[in-house]
């Protein structure tokens, strides 16, 4: 179902291509082979199928646009990622700022939301733009919430899920909405196509969260337990801590490897905390699900594909 979109995935990536480039060939040749790196493209098909809630052939260029706009704030994201984290690698291949210095990739981030802006302000659509401005903020709100919540075991199951809702699903609810509203949808497929993108979102993250300790590097491509060995506290470890706290009392930036080691142990070895995360993925993935009830049959169903295929990523 997804080969259709292959042509327009590609026109993407060469929309991309064409706005980034500048009179530097070295940044166009580094930004260019970034975004050649592979990617499961998820917000860019999410946008182009949402589109067909309105008239896609009849805004064509704009979706392209629009889908391109979308890719760079997530690029821009995982590099600035990647410099909070100190991250050697990302899909498997060394990151900008391990190859080029932090100052170097921050600027790189940096001058690609400068190009978002620059994109973004040619839409006369205030939507666009009210929805766009949302979805930055929370972004680096959810870098803050995140940073601050480094080893901290007072960390409740609400803080975590405010935490993804702002480092992941507010961008892949824009993907879905934008990709309607630049099609001219309607009011209440613009609703639905919002939903359904923030609360497939939540469940995106979990699944994530998820396979840090049942996936490791043939999933994600990190080794088992690196969110915790970073000090980050996901769904897994939080009903780990529910149920035997005492794994936690000595956790702090200073425990040792070994330590956590013992813990993610534990965690990838307890089939009910890992049976647990998935049931609340799948709850929201019902709440995806149910969000585009009454939407065009078609659309439906290619979302819904595209829903069951990131939530059998552990297959």
């Amino acid at each position: 179902m997804l080969k259709q979109y292959d042509m327009l995935v590609h026109d993407v990536l060469e929309d991309i291509l064409d706005i980034t480039k500048c009179d530097d060939d070295r940044l166009n040749e580094i930004i260019k082979r970034y975004f050649l790196n592979g990617g499961k493209r998820v917000r860019v098909l999410l946008l182009l199928m949402c589109a067909k809630l309105g008239n896609f052939e009849l805004n064509r260029k704009d979706i392209i646009r629009m889908a391109s706009i979308v890719e760079i704030i997530h690029t821009a994201s995982l590099i600035h990622d990647d410099i909070i984290d100190n991250a050697d690698t990302r899909r498997g291949s060394i990151t900008m700022n391990k190859e080029y210095t932090n100052e170097f990739a921050l600027h790189v981030g940096d001058y690609l939301f400068a190009i978002v802006l620059n994109e973004v302000a040619k839409f006369s659509d205030e939507r666009i733009h009210n929805y766009l401005a949302e979805t930055l903020k929370e972004l680096c709100i959810g870098e803050l919430i995140q940073a601050d919540g480094l080893y901290n075991i007072k960390t409740r199951r609400i803080d975590y899920l405010k935490k993804i809702k702002r480092k992941t699903a507010i961008l892949i609810a824009f993907a879905c909405v934008a990709g309607s509203i630049v099609s001219k949808a309607s009011d209440e497929n613009i609703k639905s196509a919002f939903s359904y993108g923030y609360y497939l979102g939540m469940s995106y993250q979990i699944i994530d969260d998820y396979l840090d300790f049942a996936g490791g590097a043939e999933n994600l491509g990190k080794e088992v337990g690196q969110d915790l060995m970073n000090g980050n506290i996901t769904l897994p470890a939080l009903l780990a801590k529910e149920e035997n706290s005492e794994l936690f009392s000595n956790f702090t930036g200073e425990t040792s490897t070994e330590e956590k080691t013992e813990i993610i142990d534990y965690i990838k070895n307890n089939e009910k905390i890992l049976s647990e995360t998935l049931d609340i993925s799948r709850r929201y993935l019902l709440k995806a699900q149910n969000s585009i009830d009454k939407i065009e049959i078609s659309v439906k169903n290619e979302l819904t594909f595209i829903m069951n295929k990131l939530a059998r990523r552990d297959n």
